[in-house]
């Protein structure tokens, strides 16, 4: 059985038109909630976290059923730069990957050819998973080298100093911030604020955009989206299901605080 239709990544294609798009952060292992979120139009992809998040395999594919007839694209964080985490990933579902604490063009290198078949790189084979539909889709070794997205993530001074090597590397999609490793490898851990951090986020969105290079970060909310825009970044996930829950029942928490006390008096 033919399905063409499987070749299609939209991510991979939004990328490449270096345009702006706004995701949304999974990390709640949760496909009721995941579920909810792909409903909202605003988030046009949804990353599930493995990496700080616990997130195994069993939930993260109650996950991608959940969201399925959203239609938006899956990105997934495996734990680690490894080629079991990577592949196991890609059988599972999974056509796009943000692939952590990349520091060099051969770390870089390695994250694209985990992603391939032989010969284009070492993608172990099975001929039956769920990114192929057991089989079904036949064509599937003939178009899916081409069709994963791969996105690096830069999370030091180290690689920041590296960072037009790394983003031209062939395979790489783009590359994606994080703010809270980076700003700990500058000396201001837990401070992505900082002005010495900011700025250098700032300069990492000047010479990608100097360099042609997708570019993406989180963020917590439309604010830092704008900025980040101005300097250059083009994606973005918006918030997480962690930062929202939290939130909403702080919110709801003060609120119940508040009455009681006014009940009491």
């Amino acid at each position: 059985m033919q399905m063409r239709a499987a070749q299609e990544n939209p991510f991979k294609h939004w990328l490449g038109q270096n345009r702006i798009t706004l995701g949304f952060w999974n990390a709640l292992a949760n496909p009721m909630l995941a579920e909810i979120v792909a409903e909202h139009p605003g988030f046009e992809w949804m990353l599930f976290d493995t990496e700080h998040a616990p997130n195994d395999i069993q939930s993260l594919i109650a996950q991608l059923q959940a969201i399925r007839f959203s239609g938006k694209p899956a990105v997934g964080r495996p734990v680690q730069n490894h080629p079991a985490e990577i592949k196991r990933l890609l059988d599972i579902g999974f056509r796009n990957l943000l692939i952590p604490n990349v520091q060099s063009v051969e770390e870089a290198k390695q994250a694209v050819a985990a992603t391939r078949y032989p010969p284009d790189g070492t993608r172990g084979v099975s001929a039956y998973h769920r990114n192929n539909g057991y089989g079904r889709v036949t064509d599937y070794f003939q178009f899916i080298n081409q069709s994963i997205g791969v996105v690096v993530q830069i999370e030091s001074a180290q690689a920041v100093e590296r960072m037009e090597h790394i983003g031209g590397v062939e395979g790489v999609d783009a590359l994606f911030v994080g703010p809270g490793d980076l700003a700990a490898d500058l000396g201001y851990l837990g401070q992505i604020r900082h002005p010495e951090v900011q700025a250098v986020l700032q300069e990492i969105g000047r010479r990608a955009r100097n360099a042609g290079i997708a570019l993406g970060i989180t963020s917590h909310g439309i604010d830092d989206v704008e900025r980040y825009v101005n300097w250059g970044y083009r994606f973005f996930t918006m918030s997480s299901d962690v930062v929202l829950f939290r939130q909403a029942v702080a919110q709801l928490s003060d609120l119940a605080t508040e009455f009681g006390a006014r009940a009491k008096e």
